[in-house]
């Protein structure tokens, strides 16, 4: 009997469980969304000034930037922010500053635009570092599919167990008193 009335409160919690889940799933997408806000308003730095007599400069003046993010706080390391400076010097790009543990802008001059040629294998437009994979999403799912299985098993359990016919019990013989 205890184990019919433990069923039937695992398996009538299905409403708490889904309110648990969609609150963990909302806060999970409101920290994602701080993760990837970006300033509205870049700072704007001064470009080389155009030439007087207005001829086109050889050399182009301003400078071209880009946002590399990672999923995790990889930029932490000093190693791998190393690894990714040395990463991105390939394509001319140079670390302007580190946004956060997850985000780092780099900057170049227009000019190394078509003068440098990176290696195989690198993509001097690249935005992301590190895998793209997100086990938080792998984690939802499974948790989804545990929340919808489990209530149901258990209520199969349930009334599985209130069909079974109570255990018969043997009658006992009559204790017979025999007196001397």
């Amino acid at each position: 009997m205890a184990e019919v009335i433990l069923l039937s409160l695992m398996s009538g919690s299905l409403g708490f469980s889904a309110l648990l889940y969609r609150q963990w799933w909302c806060w999970q997408h409101d920290q994602t969304q701080q993760a990837y806000e970006e300033e509205e308003q870049l700072t704007t730095y001064p470009s080389k000034p155009p030439d007087p007599q207005g001829k086109p400069s050889a050399q182009l003046g301003g400078w071209e930037f880009k946002i590399v993010r990672s999923l995790r706080n990889q930029f932490h390391d000093p190693e791998v922010l190393r690894q990714v400076c040395r990463e991105e010097a390939q394509g001319g790009w140079i670390l302007f500053e580190k946004l956060d543990d997850r985000r780092l802008r780099f900057k170049r001059p227009m000019a190394l635009r078509e003068k440098i040629v990176p290696q195989a294998g690198y993509d001097p437009y690249r935005s992301y570092y590190g895998s793209r994979f997100h086990w938080g999403s792998l984690l939802s799912v499974i948790i989804l599919m545990i929340m919808a299985t489990l209530p149901a098993y258990l209520g199969y359990r349930l009334v599985i167990l209130s069909q079974r016919p109570a255990p018969l019990t043997m009658p006992q013989p009559p204790s017979s008193t025999l007196r001397p």
